[in-house]
Parts: C-alpha cells; structure tokens; sequence
C-alpha cells in the first residue's frame, strides 16, 4: 500500500519572488516599459511515495521475547492503541504521515508552515495512552499535538524560539514522573533539558544545561529505557559511524558516562528508537539504509542490540524525507537539481532519497530560457520548495513580476538557506568588483532586509555554491572553488553581522569539473551534499561527511550524459 503523491508542484521563481534593488527594498509594481519576464515554470512534485506500514520480522520475535519480561515499556508513539510503536514521518513534498504496525496510516498534521522535524513524546497527560507529538517548522516553531490517532492530533500548545537549537529530541522519562521530557543541542555543542509539566499550556519546565561537548555526533537518538531504571537513554553517533550509549541517572541534568556499543553505523541514514518493540522491557531500535530499507535491532539491555532484522519489503523508505524520532539533523529547502541544456530548455531532476536522481522532467518550454541569468536558491517562503531567481537586463525577476533595477552589478548569486539564524531563507550576492552581500528575507519570501556586506576578495572563485549545512553544526554553509581548482569550506555562524567563519581548504584539483552544484541533502541524512560533472559529461555525488575538517566522503559515479548541459543550477 502506497500513499500518492503530493499534487502540488514545485515552482521556478514564481510564487515567492523578491522585492529589492541592490540593497534597497521596493514596494511599488514595476513600470509598463520594463523587459518583460519569461513565464512561470511548474516543477514536478517533490518524489513523497513511501509504504504505508513496516513489515516486521515474521519470527514470534515479540512473544519469545516477552517471556522474561515485566513489563512492555510504554510507547512514544502508539497511535493505534496495540501498544507498540508506530512511525510518523515527514515525505518530500512537507506533508506529515503515519504508519501503524499494522499497515494503516494516514495524513497527520497541518499546518502553514513547514514542519522540519517531528518528535513524539508519550502520552502526557495520563488520558489513556494517546500519546502527544512535538513538530518543529523551519522558523523554528515548536508545537504540541494532543491525544493523536494515526489520522488526527489537536494542537494543545505552540511556542517561538526552538530555532536556536540544531537538535531536539526526546529519551523518554527522565526525571521519572512518568512523561518523556525533551533535550536539545545547540550549534555550539550545548545539551539542554526540557523537563515535561503535563500541562498543555505550558508543557515544559525551564531548561537547564546538561553538558557541553555535544557537536562531536551528527546523530542525537531517543531510545528509551534500556537498562531496566525506568528512566530514558539516548544514543549519540559520530559522523565515522560509532555508536554510544548514554544511560540515565536519574537526575535530568546528568547522564552516565558514554559507553560505546556498536561501529559502521554510519550506512544508516537515520536511526529511531521506538522504545519496546518486542515485549522484553528493553528499548529496541530501527534503523534506515541508504536504500531505503528498515532494520530492526532488539535491545538485549544497557545499550545492547541483537543482530539487525529486515524491517520493511525492500527500499520502500527512501521516499520519507524525514523519520519522526530520527536522530539526524533534518534538512530543508532545496532538494532537487535544476538543469538547462544548450537550446535553453530546463528540465528537473528530483532525488530518490538514496544518493540517485529520478529520471529528468521537462519543465519550460522548449528552448524557452536561452541566455536567461538564472540561479537557484533555498525556499524564500513558508515551504520547503527551492526558488529560481533572474537577472534580466539589469532587473531581478520572479516569474511573471520584475521586483526592481539595479542588480546588473551582480555576476553571482548562491542561496544556502538560513544564514542568520531566524528560519527564513537567505542568499548571498556577489557583484562585479568581489564583492559578497546577503540578503536577508523576510518569512514570506516576498521582501528583503537591507543588505549585509560579508567581505571583498570573492572574485577569485570562480564558483560559489552552498544548500546546506555541510560541516554538521545544523548551520549552512558555502563552499566556493578558487581559479587555481582549490575547493574552500565556509562555514555558517547564524549570525547577519558575521555571516562565515575564516574559510578551510577542503582540496584540490577541483577544476577538473567544469560544473559544480549544492542539490542540498539527496542521500537522506539531512548533510548538505555536492554535485560535479567532469568534463566528459559524468556525475558525481560527494556525499556531506558532517564533519568541518572531513567535509565529503568519496564521491561516487551516479550518472552520465551531462554535457549536453551549460547550466546546472
């Protein structure tokens, strides 16, 4: 059982266009003798087609396994009451799903604003079971959904601010009244602890720091009780695939020393803990392929597993974009590539969730965008759909509007996302003197801050991309390659005023790629990954390591016959 696909389409710089001239917002219509903009182009959906339940191991695994057993921990997340765990998740195109154990699910929550990560958190109230869900949108707002069923859940609370934090996750009960409390990461590696009230208006206590030290894991799992305390654990990985096991102490500010339990799980594009599974009274845990496989591991205590189970037919769950309870850093924004060939014609190419690229669809028609100045930046808007900008005849163009004169100075634009911290999505401009500027939008992509100037020098690259975060902070960042072929890292500081870090090499002998593009996070692990065609026409993946001084692991061949290409964007 499928669930469709999402009917609204992407678009190409026609539904959030932008509002500026060189640094000056502008609030009036463009004048009757201005160049005439080229016409809107619908993008396909966002690929969203996931299976609608997971296929457990069909081994008696929950009835051997209960034989010892107390008692089944309470679930995080039984929407449908049979007392395990069931998965909510996020599909490319934004929408929120579940799925039961039993192969239902439905439409979950909606709202105007794009949920970027999904946490569920128990039933809080102590009304039956029907557990609450925590959704946190791009601007950084983070929500409580009530007494959710696998097709509804009331909005009981919502607060601003959440955007702050890179990470935010539930163990479970840790303070040990009963109810999952909530942690959350900051760019800088701190740990902080939420602890639950019960009470819908105002469900947590303030927070208190925990640790600092975090940022060594791109990985932050919530998995339960695993050692038999009644308090929750949490899994912590690193971006060269160990596994730590952290156990609670029972007081919320404090946790066990880590203890390592696993390696090579760096294959694993996200992990879940679904609390237990089996009926034994330990957390187990259910990882996804790069793929799109599930796999089951049974807690056997302490942080332990047994060896992995298939969890689902085959690769169905690359089409889930992001895993509720998943313990990655979600991403957002771009996921797709943009391509115009020789004769002016763009085509789109979606991702498969797996590293791959879905056949291309013809998006303008033919020859329809020859000699356009055409870039394409993260979402401006309150979606998660990327935005093509042009520059035409000195003016800036969305679709079918011109927005203003002035932008004739600028050679280059790269839109990475949020680079000052509130959500929004930004871009930098470069103009002809070396210049780099951002611009700030405002949370309907329809309006510009005044510009920032980031710094001279920048015309010594020659390309400068960015979609992303790519040094694993949750911050996005650029990477921008020099005439000599050296590619540089610049990493985001979420701050306006100081928008990069000083920038890191990351190589050389980049130069042998006439084209190089961010497509954002293809692999399904929420890191920023990189694009390049080599002069032959062959494309390769650099897949985002999440690690600042290890940006990319080994690029691997994904396709061929680009050439006939001369922009990808």
């Amino acid at each position: 059982m499928f669930f469709p696909h999402s009917k609204r389409a992407r678009r190409v710089a026609g539904c959030t266009a932008l509002a500026l001239s060189a640094g000056m917002l502008l609030a009036g219509p463009a004048s009757a003798d201005s160049p005439a903009p080229r016409p809107s182009v619908e993008k396909p959906a966002a690929v969203s087609t996931v299976p609608s339940g997971r296929f457990l191991p069909q081994d008696g695994a929950r009835s051997a396994g209960a034989a010892g057993a107390t008692a089944t921990l309470p679930s995080r997340a039984d929407f449908d009451g049979d007392g395990r765990t069931d998965l909510v998740f996020r599909t490319g195109d934004g929408k929120v799903w579940t799925s039961t154990t039993t192969g239902n699910g439905s439409e979950f929550v909606s709202t105007d604003e794009f949920v970027k990560d999904i946490v569920p958190i128990g039933d809080q109230d102590a009304n039956g079971g029907r557990p609450e869900v925590l959704t946190l949108t791009k601007f950084g707002r983070l929500s409580v959904y009530g007494d959710a069923s696998p097709s509804y859940a009331g909005l009981r609370w919502s607060g601003a601010g959440w955007e702050i934090y890179n990470k935010i996750f539930s163990p479970g009960d840790l303070s040990g009244d009963g109810r999952a409390d909530v942690l959350a990461r900051t760019p800088a590696g701190e740990l902080y602890v939420y602890v639950s009230t019960g009470v819908y208006n105002a469900p947590f206590h303030a927070r208190k720091l925990v640790g600092k030290g975090w940022t060594a894991y791109d990985q932050l799992v919530g998995l339960g009780d695993s050692d038999g305390d009644g308090r929750g654990d949490f899994l912590a990985r690193t971006p060269s695939g160990a596994l730590y096991y952290y156990g609670s102490t029972g007081n919320p500010q404090t946790v066990k020393g880590r203890k390592q339990v696993g390696h090579g799980w760096q294959e694993y594009n996200q992990i879940v803990g679904i609390d237990d599974d089996n009926g034994n009274g330990v957390a187990d845990l259910v990882a996804r392929g790069s793929d799109g496989t599930l796999w089951i591991y049974y807690g056997t205590g302490g942080g332990n597993f047994t060896a992995r189970k298939q969890a689902s037919d085959g690769g169905g769950w690359a089409g889930a974009a992001q895993l509720g309870g998943a313990g990655n850093v979600p991403t957002h924004g771009k996921e797709g590539l943009l391509a115009r060939d020789k004769a002016g014609t763009l085509f789109w190419y979606s991702p498969t969730g797996t590293g791959k690229l879905t056949p291309r669809q013809q998006v303008s028609s033919d020859g329809g965008w020859a000699g356009a100045n055409i870039f394409e930046v993260n979402s401006l808007g309150r979606d998660n759909v990327s935005d093509t900008l042009e520059i035409y005849d000195g003016r800036l163009h969305g679709g079918d509007t011109d927005f203003g004169g002035g932008w004739g100075a600028v050679n280059l634009i790269a839109g990475p996302g949020d680079l000052n911290g509130d959500g929004t999505g930004d871009f930098v401009a470069r103009d002809r003197s070396g210049v780099l500027w951002l611009y700030r939008s405002n949370y309907d992509g329809t309006a510009l801050h005044a510009r920032v100037k980031v710094g001279s020098g920048w015309g010594a690259y020659d390309r400068i991309v960015g979609s992303g975060d790519l040094s694993g902070d949750g911050l996005n960042d650029l990477v921008a390659r020099a005439k000599d072929g050296t590619l540089y890292l610049y990493q985001g500081t979420g701050q306006a005023g100081s928008a990069f870090k000083p920038r890191v090499r990351i190589g050389g002998g980049w130069n042998a790629y006439p084209k190089l593009v961010a497509p954002g996070d293809i692999t399904g692990d929420g890191k920023a990954d990189l694009l390049a065609v080599n002069a032959g026409g062959e494309l390769f993946r650099y897949s985002g390591q999440g690690e600042a001084g290890q940006v990319f692991k080994p690029r691997v061949s994904i396709g061929r016959g680009y050439q006939i290409y001369n922009g990808l964007y």
